[in-house]
């Protein structure tokens, strides 16, 4: 049986930036009901019956990704592709460029252990496309939610 290869059209991940993420995790945990699945300084992914919902500060994720626009009020979510391998990122990367998409930056390795890559839309939505190098860090008194 031959295997489909990922694509950015198998979504994996919606991203909201936000200016606080402490104050979002207590209002999607606490008021909403989600179900933590990983914190991280600045960030916070939740369990859903589908895509993963995740939560990135928007300081923080500029600092790291060297990306001011993030800090732009106008751009507010981020949608991700969790890809099966860092040789997919690559490939992914290349039919992308190829087909005249911009890139941030080349792939690259990131302190919270993921291999990614980041372009926008033409309305500046931020895409992500991502594999995981290792486990995600995760903050060591926050155990994800059975």
């Amino acid at each position: 049986m031959t295997t489909k290869s990922k694509t950015v059209a198998d979504l994996s991940d919606v991203c909201l930036l936000v200016e606080d993420v402490a104050r979002s995790v207590e209002f999607y945990r606490d008021r909403l009901g989600f179900a933590v699945k990983r914190l991280d300084t600045g960030f916070a992914e939740f369990w859903t019956g589908g895509v993963i919902l995740a939560l990135w500060q928007r300081d923080d994720l500029a600092d790291n990704l060297d990306l001011p626009a993030a800090r732009r009020a106008g751009t507010s979510t981020m949608v991700a592709v969790r890809m099966d391998s860092a040789a997919d990122i690559d490939r992914e990367y290349a039919r992308l460029s190829a087909a005249g998409v911009g890139f941030h930056a080349p792939p690259a390795d990131y302190a919270w252990n993921a291999y990614a890559a980041y372009f926008g839309d033409p309305d500046g939505h931020l895409w992500e496309i991502y594999h995981w190098r290792g486990a995600p860090r995760t903050l060591p008194d926050e155990a994800p939610s059975p």
